[in-house]
């Protein structure tokens, strides 16, 4: 039955009107009390009002600007008895409808039926928009969610990001989620609105081990569980009111939690209201969504797993091979020794035969020594223990000395060794030493695999990135290329390397298959450290073959500037940094290369004043790198300097500023831009903090 509520004092009119409508169904309240009118609308009892304009204990007017304002009359509508012959404006805007004196019963009947019939519409109406709200909240929240499940790999993280979109979507007073990350690590996750008691928190244990003992039945439940292994980890939002076992009676949605056909755990969450079957629908598929992200972050826990154990194996195995060949080495140069003074004839005459042999047994000491000597190498090198010296030199001089080194050995074989080096070659950052090893390697196994009366020719040049093909480079990784390279290549007439053989020359222990490898041994480990120290130098190596016409294997390294080479170094210091957990700062400063002239006083340099060391903003350590470069008509300085954390970089700062104390003044001492950039916090990599310091240039600006 509807209701109206009637606010009038005329006893008889009020009589009329409540027969009226007693006739149609309705059910009449009289009232003319504000606070009890009020109560009335907030507890929902009435569907529409009546208000006589011409109450004399109320005022009308105001109490319909108040009805308009309350929130809980937003689909309440009013019906005003007016007085023709009365000021009648004010309560007319506020109405819906009105009704004229004297009241005419069937235009009463009408107007409260057609008003009651809109106002059931706008319930309708506004339901409806309620739950259409709703839903469009829900899945916006079911959209975000997910968003947040596919960006992480961590299964406490996930779980959480789970339980605060069902929080968000719910509005559940308590979730209990049961975690199973282990036989002996299970946990009993629960959030609340408010704090538990003791019971309830021993109640929810209890039923989470009911209810993951009923999901499998009569199956066999993966792990047998009682109260006291299960750890609680609880979030509580308002911990001075608590919930005790009541919440239990609360409306609940229960569903498990598999990670592929495994199971992973369950969740149960309680409300005071009704979960609607939309609830239950959000409910379910965020319970499924977390599914695969959970099994993803599964999947990558076993690959981390497993590569932590390989990685502890390789470093098993490099400290073994190191060990191995160092205690190799000890009694091996006792032997060399004693054949030496044998061979010198200091021990006695020696006849034919006895020569023959004791140069046979120096000789393959000799080879068993280089063995050994290749072991360490590569295992220093995978390590990246390996030290290397970069100097800004000629390729030409290191490569000529391994060459006329080799020119003897050559000759026994008949073979013709030639060096063709470009006389301009440019000079790069390179370890001659270590390009010395690899040449050694390539014309030595050009030499051992090339027939008598053979041909093997040494050749250097400067070439473009652009006259690199690409396409031999077929193990290179993400490669980066420079503009400008130098190539060294060994190309020889001998026996050729069969196609499907080339992809594994650079392989560790790897022996190409024909008789002539065969007859003259070798470990296989020559090739890939010379690959692994041209890739130091941020060089390429590769081969090309034709069996029985020749092979030419070829290296190029990169004609690296100072900023370069500084990138460079950065990257490995900032991989040092990395691996041990410290910081590093990266100063750039950054001056005009013509500066204006000052009080017909000479340029003032900031950066040429560190260079001659007039000035000093940091004190420098073996680790610490600079370099001086021009770009753009522009003067910069570069300084990265490890272990240097947040304190450092706000004393070099000031240390800068200090030097430029009459910055704020019309001749400041320097005219500089500069910037600072902190590893990790700036930039993950040598390029991420380089184009934080360059990008903070001018917020670094000392002088007006």
């Amino acid at each position: 039955m509807s209701k109206v509520l009637l606010v009038s004092d005329n006893e008889e009119e009020n009589e009329n009107i409540s027969s009226v409508l007693a006739q149609n169904g309705i059910s009449v309240i009289l009232s003319v009390d504000e606070t009890g009118i009020f109560n009335y609308i907030e507890k929902n009892l009435i569907d529409l009002i009546i208000i006589n304009a011409d109450i004399k204990a109320l005022d009308a007017v105001i109490l319909c600007k108040k009805l308009k304002a309350y929130v809980h009359t937003e689909n309440i509508l009013i019906i005003s008895l007016i007085n023709p012959e009365a000021q009648i404006n004010d309560i007319l805007k506020l109405s819906n409808a009105s009704i004229s004196k004297p009241i005419n019963e069937k235009i009463l009947s009408a107007c409260v039926s057609s008003n009651l019939k809109m106002k059931k519409s706008l319930d309708i109406l506004s339901k409806n928009n309620s739950e259409l709200a709703k839903s469009l909240y829900q899945l916006d929240v079911l959209y975000n969610t997910s968003t947040q499940l596919a960006g992480s790999l961590d299964k406490q993280k996930l779980i959480n990001i789970m339980i605060d979109g069902l929080e968000k979507s719910l509005s559940f007073s308590l979730s209990s989620t049961l975690v199973f990350n282990g036989e002996n690590n299970i946990d009993l996750i629960i959030n609340s609105l408010y704090g538990i008691s003791p019971r309830l928190e021993h109640s929810l244990k209890l039923r989470s081990i009911l209810s993951y003992r009923a999901l499998f039945d009569k199956k066999q439940i993966p792990y047998d569980i009682n109260v006291e292994d299960i750890n609680v980890i609880k979030n509580i939002k308002h911990p001075l009111e608590e919930y005790d076992l009541n919440i239990l009676k609360f409306d609940n949605l229960f569903a498990p939690i598999n990670v592929g056909e495994k199971f992973f755990g369950l969740i149960e969450v309680f409300r005071e209201a009704e979960f609607s079957q939309e609830d239950t629908t959000c409910f379910q598929t965020l319970s499924r969504q977390v599914s695969l992200p959970l099994e993803n972050a599964s999947l990558y826990e076993e690959i981390k797993d497993t590569n932590t154990k390989l990685e502890r194996l390789e470093r098993l195995k490099s400290e073994f091979t190191s060990i191995v060949s160092h205690e190799l080495r000890t009694p091996l140069t006792a032997i060399k020794n004693s054949l030496d003074i044998m061979l010198s004839g200091k021990t006695g005459e020696l006849t034919a035969t006895m020569d023959k042999f004791l140069n046979l047994a120096k000789r393959n000491v000799t080879r068993l020594s280089g063995i050994i000597n290749d072991l360490l190498d590569l295992t220093k090198v995978e390590a990246g223990k390996m030290d290397f010296r970069f100097e800004k030199s000629d390729i030409n001089a290191p490569v000529e000395f391994v060459k006329n080194t080799f020119e003897n050995l050559a000759k026994e074989k008949n073979i013709t060794l030639i060096l063709n080096a470009q006389k301009d070659i440019s000079e790069t950052y390179l370890d001659s030493q270590r390009i010395e090893q690899v040449v050694s390697n390539l014309i030595s196994n050009a030499i051992k695999f090339t027939n008598e009366n053979g041909k093997i020719v040494v050749k250097t040049e400067n070439i473009t990135s652009f006259d690199i093909d690409k396409t031999k480079l077929f193990d290179a990784q993400n490669p980066v290329f420079y503009d400008n390279y130098i190539k060294v290549s060994v190309s020889d007439s001998g026996i050729g390397i069969a196609k499907e053989d080339i992809p594994k020359v650079f392989d560790k222990f790897q022996q190409i298959e024909n008789s002539l490898s065969r007859k003259n041994g070798g470990t296989g480990l020559g090739l890939p450290i010379a690959k692994q120290l041209i890739e130091a130098h941020k060089g390429f190596i590769w081969v090309e073959s034709e069996p029985n016409i020749g092979t030419t294997f070829a290296f190029v390294i990169p004609v690296l500037n100072e900023k370069e080479y500084f990138m460079l170094e950065l990257e490995k210091n900032i991989t040092k940094a990395q691996t041990s957990e410290k910081n590093l700062l990266l100063v750039l400063i950054c001056e005009d290369e013509l500066l204006p002239q000052r009080q017909n006083t000479e340029h003032i340099s900031f950066i040429e004043d560190i260079k001659e060391e007039k000035i000093s903003i940091i004190r420098k350590t073996t680790n610490t790198k600079e370099v001086f470069y021009n770009e753009n008509k522009k003067r910069y300085l570069l300084i990265s300097i490890p272990e240097a954390d947040k304190f450092a970089q706000n004393f070099i700062e000031k240390k800068i500023e200090s030097f430029t104390q009459n910055s704020k003044t019309e001749n400041p001492n320097y005219d500089i831009l500069y910037s600072t950039a902190l590893f990790p916090e700036n930039g993950k990599n040598a390029a991420g903090l380089f184009e934080y310091a360059v990008k903070n240039l001018n917020k670094g600006r000392v002088a007006v």
